[in-house]
């Protein structure tokens, strides 16, 4: 039963990715980390991710400011080299949180602060500030969303240039929790101790051990794909500014709901 929740939940938030260019990462990375150890939810929430939003720079390839991902990668790298130093790997309860607080944070800064993403100085911050989230916390939509919100691209440029730079990123979490931390997906324990007693017996399973499997791999791609494609037709029927506002508002009701859990760790 467990793998097909997290099928389907790499699914439906694809398609919410592909239609709001957020949200769905954090849903998917809280959803991953009910059931997940974090290591492993990384690294499955890093593979579905990075093709979630990998299909989506082709499918709006025409669209993206390719200009910003120069000074981004520098930021981006700058904090993999960090993280590969100090080999830091976050408990449950710090993700929740962090991926709870990201957009009440961003609610506090000052709106006189003109955060163009395709600035230099401000393409080169967000690679920091948001890898640093993708790191710590999985998840970094609401992070990445401050340097959009002052925006006046159109939302297909926004969904392709968003899309570019998170496929980055996450291939990067990927790079750190599965190859330089030295973990598998084979190897790594998939289950958190509660889940897998509860799920041992489950025919729907797919493996017994508990491990994350080639199967899981593949389904949870092809979810990402499919919902991302769903969510590109969906797209093409709003406006920018209900692409906007309504994304405002999915990102706040999440960020509740992860504090809540995340308080909820350290009780």
């Amino acid at each position: 039963m467990v793998f097909l929740i997290l099928i389907a939940a790499t699914l439906i938030t694809s398609l919410i990715s592909g239609v709001l260019s957020m949200a769905g990462g954090i849903i998917l990375m809280g959803v991953f980390g009910l059931f997940l150890t974090v290591p492993a939810a990384m690294i499955l929430h890093s593979i579905a991710q990075a093709f979630s939003n990998g299909s989506r720079v082709w499918l709006y390839r025409h669209y993206i400011e390719w200009r910003v991902l120069n000074y981004y990668s520098i930021g981006a790298f700058s904090v993999l080299i960090g993280f590969t130093v100090f080999r830091f790997v976050p408990n449950a309860g710090l993700v929740f949180l962090l991926i709870g607080s990201f957009p009440f944070i961003s609610l506090c800064l000052p709106k006189r602060l003109n955060l163009e993403m395709r600035k230099p100085w401000i393409s080169f911050s967000s690679g920091i500030a948001v890898t640093l989230a993708q790191m710590l916390a999985g998840a970094s939509g609401p992070v990445l969303d401050i340097f959009y919100i002052q925006s006046r691209m159109t939302k297909e440029t926004i969904l392709g240039t968003k899309a570019l730079t998170q496929t980055l990123g996450h291939f990067l979490k990927l790079a750190y929790y599965s190859l330089i931390l030295s973990v598998t997906y084979e190897e790594i324990t998939i289950f958190n101790a509660e889940t897998y007693e509860q799920n041992q017996q489950s025919t729907f399973l797919p493996t017994s051990t508990g491990m994350i499997t080639t199967c899981m791999v593949f389904a949870v791609v092809a979810a990402a794909i499919i919902g991302n494609y769903a969510g590109s037709q969906i797209v093409k029927t709003i406006s920018d500014a209900q692409f906007k506002k309504a994304g405002k508002v999915i990102i706040i009701l999440i960020s509740i709901m992860c504090i809540t859990k995340g308080l909820s760790e350290f009780s």
